[in-house]
């Protein structure tokens, strides 16, 4: 699957995707800031500027996207796309943006696949779409070739079109 119809792919199968009562990426940067001292009134008020019904708005940079693992399993299924999108468009090794991205699409990882369970079969689709054209379309590290691989053979493969 070449670049673009494989971000399109994406596109469609997260399209109208909200965050909802999912942890955003604010809450997860004070979450990871505060760990288990933050409390719940610190994730009343979003920033204005943090779009919570159109991930295609979505800006992703450095300082607000390297706490991806404090996402829920609805926070995860808002931010996903764009962090895939943005992984297609930018892959760094040594970004935690992409680190992220890579490692919460690892079933076999500190969640296990409790984060994945509220994608559907098409988001799953493209999820696994995604991980099989990545090393095609980007020059993966050797780690990040490995989780990808092994993300694939554990879970996602299942989900591939056939």
């Amino acid at each position: 699957m070449d670049q673009a119809a494989l971000e399109n792919k994406i596109r469609v199968a997260f399209r109208g995707v909200v965050l909802g009562r999912g942890v955003s990426l604010r809450q997860a940067q004070i979450a990871d800031c505060y760990g288990d001292d933050v409390r719940e009134e610190s994730f009343d008020h979003l920033p204005p500027e943090e779009p919570t019904q159109d991930w295609t708005r979505i800006q992703l940079r450095e300082d607000n996207s390297d706490c991806i693992a404090h996402l829920n399993a609805e926070g995860l299924r808002y931010y996903l796309p764009a962090l895939m999108l943005s992984v297609l468009a930018d892959y760094d090794a040594g970004s935690m943006r992409v680190i992220g991205t890579i490692s919460a699409l690892d079933p076999r990882g500190t969640y296990g696949d409790r984060r994945l369970e509220m994608l559907n079969h098409e988001q799953r689709q493209a999820i696994a779409c995604f991980l099989t054209a990545l090393p095609e379309l980007v020059n993966l590290s050797h780690r990040d070739a490995k989780v990808v691989s092994r993300s694939l053979s554990a879970y996602w493969k299942q989900f591939l079109p056939l």
